[in-house]
């Protein structure tokens, strides 16, 4: 059975809000619980065909896990999801605006005040589906303009986790950049290295030396990063690269390529249109797979190196045993977003909003077996 978790562990007064735990469950059997902290996935319990629930997604079993832990872990990642560089975003009129710097010289995840440390409000709950609010503020992360984001997760019959969301900016002109961080590990236990991953992506962005992007696009024939046929990650990360060197591991984007519009992505009631499949992850031993569809034009993938076996920050939640100290590749992280440090890159694809307008976008984890 899945580890229990204690709602309790999980209920404090934190910036003067309270945070909770709530548990969705689908017709499917598949059981999701999310914590209204950072909007963090905090477990992903698939069937396991026995009769039973199997942890799929690493967590830490209390509020202060996340509050010591790995910064991410399980977090909705904005107002923008990535690095830009030197904490620099250009504006549209070529000048450069100056934000708060939380990864050495650069703005990370959102900053030091991103949505992952911020408590969302709780507007609905139901026994599938939880609705959360949170309103992305300059005064937060220094981002002209401000974002009012309405999240709905939702755990369908055909054991999908459905994470759609509606945000209309407000004010002045602005950026939007979200992605799930979920820590994946399909085995429930142990390393990734020997899950097969495959993205329909021919292209990548490289990196500099400050693991920001070069601005260019590179194919990715004859690198760690060609995921196009199913490639074992141990494989891809056992390849000689000066990139996966200056990334301390693979952590980079790959741009999808056109959609197949001959295979129908998953359909749900709050899911937008548009969504492609950005990526398959799958598992030999316990037979798991997982499909992520977004819609977003890449997808970031990160293998997990920064889990460093350290006491402090990676003991978390295990499948059946309780405490589990993640070693470097334990989970693995597949982040859709859009490109990195796309406002500084006049070649890649980028998007002000408007005051006024509204826009909608989803990121969907299906779960089935091999």
């Amino acid at each position: 059975m899945a580890y229990s978790l204690s709602r309790k562990a999980f209920q404090q007064e934190l910036h003067g809000q309270r945070t909770d735990l709530f548990t969705l469950r689908g017709a499917g059997g598949l059981q999701v619980a999310v914590s209204n902290y950072g909007a963090r996935l905090v477990q992903v319990a698939v069937p396991d065909g026995q009769g039973g629930l199997a942890d799929v997604a690493l967590g830490y079993d209390s509020l202060q896990g996340y509050l010591d832990g790995q910064l991410s872990m399980g977090a909705l990642i904005g107002r923008w999801a990535g690095r830009l560089r030197a904490g620099k975003l250009t504006l549209p009129d070529g000048s450069l605006l100056q934000l708060p710097t939380n990864s050495g010289p650069h703005h990370h995840h959102g900053g030091p005040r991103g949505s992952r440390f911020q408590v969302f409000a709780v507007e609905e709950v139901r026994a599938d589906a939880l609705t959360l609010g949170h309103t992305f503020r300059t005064e937060d992360d220094g981002v002209p303009g401000t974002v009012r984001l309405q999240l709905r997760l939702q755990v369908t019959a055909d054991n999908a986790l459905h994470m759609a969301w509606t945000a209309e900016a407000l004010y002045a002109p602005t950026v939007l950049n979200l992605t799930g961080h979920a820590f994946f590990n399909l085995a429930g236990r142990g390393s990734t290295h020997g899950h097969t991953l495959q993205v329909p992506a021919s292209r990548y962005v490289p990196l500099a030396a400050d693991v920001c992007p070069t601005g260019a696009l590179a194919g990715v024939l004859g690198t760690p990063f060609d995921f196009r046929e199913a490639r074992r990650v141990g494989d891809a990360v056992a390849v000689p690269s000066e990139q996966l060197a200056q990334a301390g591991g693979l952590d980079h984007y790959l741009v999808l390529d056109e959609p197949d519009a001959s295979r129908a992505p998953p359909v749900s009631s709050i899911t937008p249109s548009g969504l492609r499949l950005a990526a398959l992850l799958s598992e030999p031993v316990s037979r798991r797979a997982m499909e992520v569809w977004s819609t977003a034009p890449g997808v970031q993938v990160y293998a997990g190196h920064g889990l460093k076996a350290d006491p402090a920050r990676d003991r978390g939640r295990g499948a059946r045993q309780g405490n589990w100290l993640w070693q470097p590749g334990d989970g693995i992280c597949l982040e859709p977003m859009e490109y990195p440090d796309a406002p500084n890159h006049a070649a890649f694809p980028m998007r002000w909003l408007a005051p006024g307008e509204v826009v909608r976008g989803a990121i969907v984890y299906r779960f089935r077996g091999l």
